[in-house]
Parts: C-alpha cells; sequence; structure tokens
C-alpha cells in the first residue's frame, strides 16, 4: 500500500507540472524573430513631376549601421507594399526603365550613381559605327558619352522603422524653402517619396538658317558637361564630357533640338561649346563650331539659364553652302569634314 502511494502521489505531480507548464504557455506570446519584420507601403507623390511617365520606379533601403541595400521594384508609378526589418535606414528611389543609364556603386547610399557609355559625335547620323569628327578646338581630349534617358527620384534620410510605425524625412523639392525641418510620422506604416526630375533637359534652336532645304543629315554636340550623377546627394562628376544630340530641321530656315543631360558641373571652367554636322545633297560635310572663336560659345547661356535644370539655348544665323545642282547624290562615308569658320551672332 505505501509504495502504492507513492507511485501515485508521484504520477498526481507530474500532472501537476505539465499543467502549469501548458498554461503558462497559453497566456504569452512566444517571439522567435529578431528583429521583427513589418510590412510596409511606399507611395509616390507626383507634384514636383506631374508629367513624369515611368513604367516603374524602384526604391533601395540602406541600413544606417552600413552593409547593402534591399532593393524594391514596382510598376507604374504608384507604389506598393514591401517587407522590411524593423531599424534605421537611408532611402533613395528612381524609375526602372531606362536604356541608356548605366549604374555603380550599388552597394552603398553614398556610392550609388549613374553614367553612360562612351560614344561618338556623329553617333545620332551614323550609328556606333561612326569613328571620326572634327571636333571644337580645346575640346579635343574630352571623353565623348551618350546622353541619360529621363530620371526621375528623390531620396529620404532619418527613416526610422518601428513596431508601431514609421518616421522620416523626405521633403518635396519645391517645399525645401518652407520645410520646418520637422520628420514626417506614419502610425500606418506608410512612406511616401516626392520624385523630381534627376537630369537636366536642353533644348536648342538655330535661327535664320540658309540654303537648309540641301540638308540631308545632321547633329550637333555640346562640350563641357558632367559625365555622372550620385543620386544619394545628386551632386555631379567633375570630368568634362561632351556629348553628341539629334539635330532637326524644319526645312526652310530653323534648326531644333532636344536632349537630356546630367549637367553642368559648377565648379567646371571649360566652356560649352556648340558643334554642328551636316550633311548637304550633293554628297559633301560640313563642320560648324570647330574653331577656337566665340562663333558657337554657348557657355552664357548654359550658366545664366533661370532654371538649370531646363535650359533653351539660341544661336542666330547660319550659312549653309549652295550645293551643285544636279549633283551625284550623298556620300555617306564618315571622312573629309570641311570645317566652316563663319562668324555668328548669338
Amino acid at each position: 500500500m505505501k509504495r502504492k502511494t507513492i507511485c501515485t502521489g508521484l504520477a498526481m505531480l507530474y500532472l501537476m507540472t505539465l499543467s502549469v507548464l501548458f498554461s503558462s504557455c497559453e497566456h504569452k506570446d512566444l517571439c522567435y524573430q529578431h528583429p521583427h519584420v513589418k510590412t510596409l507601403r511606399v507611395e509616390f507623390d507626383w507634384r514636383d513631376a506631374p508629367d513624369a511617365s515611368p513604367k516603374g520606379m524602384c526604391v533601395y533601403f540602406y541600413p544606417t549601421e552600413g552593409g547593402g541595400g534591399q532593393r524594391f521594384d514596382f510598376k507604374g508609378t504608384n507604389g506598393g507594399e514591401v517587407e522590411l526589418r524593423v531599424g534605421t535606414y537611408r532611402v533613395m528611389c528612381y524609375n526602372n526603365d531606362t536604356e541608356a543609364v548605366l549604374f555603380h556603386g550599388m552597394d552603398g547610399f553614398d556610392t550609388h550613381g549613374g553614367y553612360t557609355r562612351e560614344g561618338n559625335v556623329l553617333e545620332p547620323i551614323y550609328g556606333n559605327g561612326a569613328n571620326y569628327a572634327p571636333r571644337a578646338e580645346g575640346t579635343e581630349d574630352e571623353r565623348v558619352v551618350i546622353t541619360p534617358d529621363m530620371m526621375w527620384g528623390c531620396t529620404a534620410t532619418e527613416v526610422e522603422v518601428t513596431d508601431t510605425g514609421i518616421s522620416y524625412v523626405c521633403v518635396p523639392e519645391s517645399e525645401r524653402d518652407v520645410w520646418e525641418g520637422k520628420p514626417a510620422v506614419s502610425t500606418e506604416q506608410v512612406i511616401t517619396l516626392y520624385p523630381h526630375e534627376l537630369v537636366c533637359t536642353y533644348t536648342y534652336e538655330v535661327r535664320n538658317v540658309k540654303n537648309l532645304k540641301h540638308a540631308t543629315q545632321m547633329c550637333g554636340s555640346l562640350s563641357g558637361m558632367a559625365p555622372s550623377l550620385l543620386f544619394g546627394d545628386e551632386s555631379l562628376g567633375t570630368e568634362c564630357v561632351t556629348i553628341p544630340f539629334e539635330s532637326v530641321s524644319d526645312g526652310v530656315s530653323t534648326i531644333t533640338g532636344r536632349f537630356y543631360t546630367f549637367g553642368h558641373h559648377e565648379e567646371n571652367t571649360a566652356p560649352h561649346r556648340m558643334t554642328f554636322y551636316v550633311v548637304m545633297d550633293d554628297g559633301k560635310k560640313y563642320a560648324y563650331g570647330t574653331d577656337a572663336g566665340e562663333r558657337f560659345n554657348v557657355t552664357g547661356q548654359v550658366h545664366d539659364a533661370p532654371d538649370k535644370r531646363h535650359v533653351h539655348i539660341i544661336i542666330d544665323g547660319l550659312d549653309l553652302p549652295q550645293p551643285i545642282e544636279n549633283g551625284s547624290g550623298f556620300d555617306v562615308s564618315v571622312d573629309d569634314w570641311e570645317v566652316v569658320e563663319e562668324d555668328i551672332v548669338m
């Protein structure tokens, strides 16, 4: 009897212990994930670029303690949800549908930037097969790189993701002068980004062009431009490069064009020289603006533009030659360019 009593007591003690353990587990939420992962919603507010139409956007979250960024891609312009660890970050975004822009330093917020490949000043006419053209005097050593695509983007700093919400600093470009210095706070785990134009749009017109109806092909170039852009602080590369661009004729008296560029680095003192290459219907080829004079020096128009991201250049007067009537047709070879020195009033 005594042995049975002992066994029964031990069994009851065992059952009571299990009951306490299980009742304790029922009232505690066990957490196996450190740090926590939260679901955030990224939204884009396009007030600073109402006409933007990218096919998609990408967003990078860079942890402030270091390490590579985490990338998320979204179709269209609305944004979407992401899953992110609780912590502090710096954030950048830009459109992910570019074709001409190449990227470097993507492992870090401060090194992440864009640039374009090398090209040729005649590329708008002959494509990659072009290999020679006279350059503006003093710019012969500049690399020639193609123009970038349009890019929109922005950054957000002091981003802190917590279990209860998110706080961050992302100031619209149009409101920087009135910003009060307070971070945005969202208890609904929403971060709003305000993309703006990251590259510059340059337009130009050459007025009062003589014999333009005889031009069959043409293009141009602009020297002294920046080759690259860092997205974190939107700083430009300091190297001076020459960029080629297309030209459009109205067939009467005006040449126009539009192209994108990363812009002009304000510390660079090299002049901005435009050069135009024209193929006439008799096969002869002419280069304008290669001499060292002021004929196509548009430095003042670039530097003094009211809006540095939207620069308009005007050149007044250009005398193209009168071709020989009933000529032999144009030759698409890229040598034997005739340099024309002509005073241009701007």
